[in-house]
């Protein structure tokens, strides 16, 4: 019988919780697309890039903002789902009943299953997608259809000669290179290849360079190990087709990585946004039990506007935290999974301690 009571209650906590998560991440969500709007306001008029791109660019980036949110979002919505519930006495009467407070932190936690299986959703197939297909948006109107990319890469004409780059990185290097020069009648006269591009000193220079040049008669081919290039591409639409590392989901970290490995190349940020990206399920309990342990210790009494407030800067606090120890780990040769799980065990030893100290 009381098995059943509680399995009720546990439901009744959780839909709570989620209801209000919800409720509050939408609201964060129409609050930072009204900001990412304006600041795309600035690009309006670029190339073919009108206000219509702008709208469809922000919402195809949603997806990630969400995902960015999220922790917030929950830790917000579950002081304000369990505030109310305190408000109205009702986790008073729960705990009277012979509900502990760790059983009612435990109910919230079931909640963030759910939670999980959306963010897991949203992270590994929405999201990625997403965001992919926004930055093509952006560089082909803003390019006037002279830049796009496929599965292969970046394809760009400058005059009559096609560029196409196989990799690009999230630090602006550029990897495996083709340029096809065409003459009039669009045969190819000249092949080259460089291994690497990058911008020293605001100068591009191509790095292993071959080229074959398709002669009447013959083929030639010329090695050198640097050459100057003067990149047609402008520096925005590169940028803007460079997708960072939290864009991807694991399968494509994991492959991104191997490719970084292979080529000798430093992958610690990469493998820092793989952990980031394992760790974000356990955020989402760790942001609920965080929310349990403030209701029933120092936010007991509070008003509901003091819970709010304490949930945004709790948020930006873990957001801030989580920011900082991954570039701080990579910095001093810490491996990044312990740059990525340190916010967690901070957090969570808070809320650990908290719910103690109250039950």
């Amino acid at each position: 019988m009381f098995s059943q009571v509680y399995t009720r209650l546990d439901r009744y906590i959780a839909q709570h919780v989620v209801m209000a998560s919800l409720l509050i991440l939408f609201l964060l969500i129409a609050l930072r697309a009204m900001f990412a709007l304006l600041e795309e306001s600035n690009a309006i008029g670029r190339g073919n890039y009108e206000l219509a791109d702008a709208i469809l660019y922000v919402g195809l980036m949603l997806p990630q903002k969400v995902l960015e949110l999220f922790p917030m979002g929950v830790l917000i919505g579950s002081l304000f789902g369990l505030g109310v519930m305190a408000s109205s006495n009702e986790l008073t009467v729960m705990r009277a009943s012979g509900m502990t407070t760790w059983r009612i932190a435990g109910a919230t936690l079931k909640a963030s299953f759910v939670l999980m299986a959306w963010v897991l959703f949203l992270s590994e197939v929405v999201a990625p997608a997403a965001s992919k297909s926004a930055h093509q948006l952006k560089t082909v109107a803003l390019s006037s259809g002279k830049i796009t990319s496929s599965s292969s890469g970046l394809w760009a004409k400058n005059d009559q000669q096609i560029i196409q780059i196989s990799r690009l990185l999230s630090n602006g290097d550029l990897y495996d290179i083709y340029f096809y020069d065409l003459d009039e009648q669009y045969h190819l006269t000249q092949l080259t290849h460089a291994k690497s591009a990058k911008q020293i000193k605001g100068q591009w220079f191509l790095f292993e360079v071959t080229k074959t040049k398709f002669l009447a008669d013959r083929v030639e081919t010329l090695i050198s190990e640097k050459e100057i290039w003067n990149n047609p591409l402008n520096k925005s639409n590169i940028e803007t087709l460079t997708l960072k590392p939290e864009t991807l989901n694991i399968r494509g970290l994991v492959s991104y990585q191997d490719y970084l490995n292979k080529n000798q190349l430093d992958s610690g940020e990469v493998t820092l946004a793989f952990w980031q990206k394992i760790m974000m399920p356990f955020s989402i309990a760790v942001m609920m039990l965080l929310a349990a342990s403030f209701v029933f210790g120092p936010m007991r009494d509070v008003s509901m506007g003091a819970r709010i407030l304490t949930g945004v800067l709790l948020g930006f606090g873990f957001h801030l935290v989580k920011q900082s120890f991954g570039p701080i780990s990579l910095l001093y040769g810490v491996s990044p999974f312990i740059g990525a799980i340190t916010p967690l065990l901070l957090f969570a030893g808070v809320a650990v301690y908290l719910m103690r100290k109250s039950s």
